[in-house]
Protein backbone atom coordinates (compact mmCIF):
# COMPACT_ATOMS: atom_id res chain seq x y z
CA UNK A 1 0.00 0.00 0.00
CA UNK A 2 1.22 3.49 -0.82
CA UNK A 3 2.22 5.57 2.19
CA UNK A 4 1.82 9.30 2.69
CA UNK A 5 5.50 9.92 1.90
CA UNK A 6 4.45 11.74 -1.27
CA UNK A 7 3.00 14.45 0.98
CA UNK A 8 6.59 15.66 1.11
CA UNK A 9 6.04 16.90 -2.45
CA UNK A 10 3.68 19.55 -1.11
CA UNK A 11 4.95 22.74 0.41
CA UNK A 12 3.57 23.98 3.70
CA UNK A 13 1.67 26.60 1.70
CA UNK A 14 -0.65 23.91 0.31
CA UNK A 15 -1.58 22.64 3.77
CA UNK A 16 -1.90 26.17 5.12
CA UNK A 17 -4.07 27.18 2.17
CA UNK A 18 -6.57 24.47 3.07
CA UNK A 19 -6.03 24.96 6.81
CA UNK A 20 -5.16 21.32 7.49
CA UNK A 21 -2.10 19.52 8.79
CA UNK A 22 -0.42 16.39 7.49
CA UNK A 23 -1.52 14.56 10.64
CA UNK A 24 -5.14 15.56 10.00
CA UNK A 25 -4.94 14.27 6.44
CA UNK A 26 -3.46 10.98 7.66
CA UNK A 27 -6.22 10.59 10.27
CA UNK A 28 -8.94 11.39 7.72
CA UNK A 29 -7.50 8.92 5.22
CA UNK A 30 -7.31 6.12 7.77
CA UNK A 31 -10.67 6.66 9.47
CA UNK A 32 -13.27 7.99 7.02
CA UNK A 33 -15.84 5.25 6.41
CA UNK A 34 -16.54 6.65 2.96
CA UNK A 35 -13.31 5.02 1.78
CA UNK A 36 -14.53 1.50 2.57
CA UNK A 37 -13.87 -0.72 -0.43
CA UNK A 38 -11.83 1.96 -2.22
CA UNK A 39 -8.21 1.42 -3.28
CA UNK A 40 -6.55 4.41 -1.64
CA UNK A 41 -3.55 4.12 -3.95
CA UNK A 42 -5.77 5.59 -6.65
CA UNK A 43 -6.79 8.71 -4.72
CA UNK A 44 -4.32 11.51 -5.16
CA UNK A 45 -2.73 13.01 -2.10
CA UNK A 46 -4.03 16.40 -3.17
CA UNK A 47 -7.61 15.09 -3.29
CA UNK A 48 -7.12 13.79 0.25
CA UNK A 49 -5.99 17.26 1.35
CA UNK A 50 -9.11 18.75 -0.26
CA UNK A 51 -11.41 16.19 1.36
CA UNK A 52 -9.81 16.66 4.77
CA UNK A 53 -10.35 20.41 4.51
CA UNK A 54 -13.95 19.92 3.36
CA UNK A 55 -14.66 17.66 6.32
CA UNK A 56 -12.90 19.91 8.83
CA UNK A 57 -14.54 23.16 7.74
CA UNK A 58 -17.92 21.85 6.60
CA UNK A 59 -17.56 23.31 3.10
CA UNK A 60 -19.48 20.33 1.73
CA UNK A 61 -20.64 17.03 3.13
CA UNK A 62 -17.59 14.87 2.43
CA UNK A 63 -19.87 11.87 1.89
CA UNK A 64 -21.25 13.58 -1.22
CA UNK A 65 -17.83 13.01 -2.76
CA UNK A 66 -16.92 9.65 -1.26
CA UNK A 67 -20.36 8.25 -2.17
CA UNK A 68 -19.67 9.08 -5.82
CA UNK A 69 -16.23 7.49 -5.66
CA UNK A 70 -17.66 4.33 -4.09
CA UNK A 71 -20.29 4.12 -6.82
CA UNK A 72 -17.66 4.48 -9.53
CA UNK A 73 -15.66 1.73 -7.83
CA UNK A 74 -18.68 -0.56 -7.74
CA UNK A 75 -18.91 -0.69 -3.94
CA UNK A 76 -21.68 1.87 -3.40
CA UNK A 77 -25.43 1.68 -3.03
CA UNK A 78 -26.29 1.45 -6.70
CA UNK A 79 -27.07 5.12 -7.33
CA UNK A 80 -26.47 6.16 -10.92
CA UNK A 81 -23.73 8.77 -11.28
CA UNK A 82 -23.45 11.41 -13.98
CA UNK A 83 -20.05 10.99 -15.64
CA UNK A 84 -18.81 12.82 -18.71
CA UNK A 85 -15.53 12.81 -20.56
CA UNK A 86 -13.78 16.06 -21.40
CA UNK A 87 -13.89 16.47 -25.17
CA UNK A 88 -11.48 19.35 -25.72
CA UNK A 89 -7.84 20.03 -24.97
CA UNK A 90 -6.13 20.40 -22.61
CA UNK A 91 -8.43 18.18 -20.49
CA UNK A 92 -9.38 15.81 -23.31
CA UNK A 93 -9.11 12.22 -22.14
CA UNK A 94 -9.92 12.96 -18.49
CA UNK A 95 -13.32 12.39 -16.87
CA UNK A 96 -15.60 14.38 -14.59
CA UNK A 97 -18.11 12.93 -12.14
CA UNK A 98 -20.71 15.39 -10.92
CA UNK A 99 -21.85 15.80 -7.35
CA UNK A 100 -24.40 18.16 -5.87
CA UNK A 101 -25.85 18.96 -2.47
CA UNK A 102 -28.02 21.33 -0.48
CA UNK A 103 -25.52 24.17 -0.80
CA UNK A 104 -26.18 24.19 -4.56
CA UNK A 105 -29.98 24.36 -4.20
CA UNK A 106 -30.34 28.06 -4.96
CA UNK A 107 -28.01 27.91 -7.97
CA UNK A 108 -29.93 24.94 -9.38
CA UNK A 109 -33.25 26.76 -9.03
CA UNK A 110 -31.85 29.94 -10.59
CA UNK A 111 -30.57 27.90 -13.53
CA UNK A 112 -33.76 25.87 -13.90
CA UNK A 113 -36.15 28.83 -13.96
CA UNK A 114 -33.82 31.21 -15.79
CA UNK A 115 -33.88 33.70 -12.92
CA UNK A 116 -30.59 35.25 -13.97
CA UNK A 117 -32.50 36.89 -16.82
CA UNK A 118 -34.67 39.96 -16.35
CA UNK A 119 -37.49 38.30 -18.25
CA UNK A 120 -37.67 34.51 -17.97
CA UNK A 121 -40.34 32.85 -20.16
CA UNK A 122 -40.08 29.68 -18.08
CA UNK A 123 -40.66 31.48 -14.78
CA UNK A 124 -43.45 33.58 -16.32
CA UNK A 125 -45.11 30.36 -17.47
CA UNK A 126 -44.84 28.96 -13.94
CA UNK A 127 -46.52 32.06 -12.49
CA UNK A 128 -49.34 31.82 -15.02
CA UNK A 129 -49.81 28.14 -14.15
CA UNK A 130 -49.97 28.91 -10.42
CA UNK A 131 -52.55 31.67 -10.93
CA UNK A 132 -54.69 29.41 -13.11
CA UNK A 133 -54.53 26.50 -10.65
CA UNK A 134 -55.38 28.75 -7.70
CA UNK A 135 -58.45 30.04 -9.50
CA UNK A 136 -59.65 26.52 -10.27
CA UNK A 137 -58.72 24.91 -6.95
CA UNK A 138 -57.54 27.29 -4.20
CA UNK A 139 -54.86 25.71 -2.02
CA UNK A 140 -54.64 25.79 1.77
CA UNK A 141 -51.53 28.00 1.69
CA UNK A 142 -52.62 30.36 -1.07
CA UNK A 143 -50.83 31.20 -4.26
CA UNK A 144 -47.61 31.94 -2.34
CA UNK A 145 -47.45 28.40 -0.97
CA UNK A 146 -48.29 26.85 -4.32
CA UNK A 147 -45.67 28.97 -6.07
CA UNK A 148 -43.02 28.07 -3.49
CA UNK A 149 -43.81 24.37 -3.83
CA UNK A 150 -43.79 24.34 -7.61
CA UNK A 151 -40.69 26.51 -7.81
CA UNK A 152 -38.57 24.61 -5.27
CA UNK A 153 -39.83 21.03 -5.07
CA UNK A 154 -41.10 20.50 -8.61
CA UNK A 155 -38.27 22.56 -10.11
CA UNK A 156 -35.56 20.62 -8.31
CA UNK A 157 -37.13 17.25 -9.11
CA UNK A 158 -37.43 18.15 -12.78
CA UNK A 159 -33.81 19.29 -12.96
CA UNK A 160 -32.70 16.08 -11.25
CA UNK A 161 -34.81 13.99 -13.64
CA UNK A 162 -33.13 15.75 -16.55
CA UNK A 163 -29.73 15.00 -14.99
CA UNK A 164 -28.88 18.71 -14.99
CA UNK A 165 -28.14 19.37 -11.33
CA UNK A 166 -25.38 21.90 -10.87
CA UNK A 167 -22.63 21.15 -8.38
CA UNK A 168 -18.94 20.49 -8.68
CA UNK A 169 -16.72 17.90 -10.34
CA UNK A 170 -14.55 15.05 -9.19
CA UNK A 171 -11.92 14.90 -11.92
CA UNK A 172 -10.43 11.49 -12.58
CA UNK A 173 -8.49 9.56 -15.19
CA UNK A 174 -8.70 6.00 -16.46
CA UNK A 175 -5.66 3.77 -16.85
CA UNK A 176 -5.76 0.04 -17.58
CA UNK A 177 -9.48 -0.06 -16.71
CA UNK A 178 -8.93 1.56 -13.31
CA UNK A 179 -10.03 4.99 -12.10
CA UNK A 180 -7.53 7.43 -10.60
CA UNK A 181 -9.20 10.24 -8.67
CA UNK A 182 -7.28 13.50 -8.93
CA UNK A 183 -9.11 16.49 -7.46
CA UNK A 184 -12.35 18.35 -6.80
CA UNK A 185 -12.98 21.29 -9.08
CA UNK A 186 -15.61 23.90 -9.76
CA UNK A 187 -17.27 23.74 -13.14
CA UNK A 188 -15.38 25.36 -15.97
CA UNK A 189 -17.22 27.03 -18.83
CA UNK A 190 -14.30 28.38 -20.83
CA UNK A 191 -11.02 27.31 -22.45
CA UNK A 192 -9.21 29.49 -19.95
CA UNK A 193 -10.91 27.70 -17.07
CA UNK A 194 -9.99 24.31 -18.55
CA UNK A 195 -6.37 25.41 -18.89
CA UNK A 196 -6.28 26.53 -15.27
CA UNK A 197 -7.59 23.12 -14.16
CA UNK A 198 -5.01 21.34 -16.32
CA UNK A 199 -2.13 23.45 -15.00
CA UNK A 200 -3.41 22.79 -11.50
CA UNK A 201 -3.42 19.02 -12.07
CA UNK A 202 0.04 19.05 -13.63
CA UNK A 203 1.44 20.97 -10.69
CA UNK A 204 -0.22 18.98 -7.88
CA UNK A 205 -0.82 15.47 -9.24
CA UNK A 206 1.72 14.68 -11.94
CA UNK A 207 4.44 13.69 -9.45
CA UNK A 208 2.16 10.86 -8.25
CA UNK A 209 0.74 9.75 -11.56
CA UNK A 210 3.10 10.76 -14.39
CA UNK A 211 1.57 8.05 -16.57
CA UNK A 212 -1.76 9.92 -16.41
CA UNK A 213 -0.73 13.53 -16.87
CA UNK A 214 2.34 13.47 -19.07
CA UNK A 215 1.90 15.26 -22.39
CA UNK A 216 1.79 11.90 -24.16
CA UNK A 217 -0.80 10.44 -21.77
CA UNK A 218 -3.58 12.96 -22.41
Amino acid sequence: MRTLDSMNNFSSDVFEGFDVTEDEVTHFRNNHVGFCGVDMNRLSQFLLIQLTSISKHGTHDSFLITDVIQELEGVGRGCKQRVDQFKHMPLKGLFKAHFSGAQFLVRNLVNHWGLEFENSPKFNSLCSYVIEEEQKNPSKFGWQGRLAHEMVISGYKERARQNKLTGEWIIFAKHKNLNYYLCISRHSKSNRGDQEIYDFLKLLCEHEYPFLLSDSAI
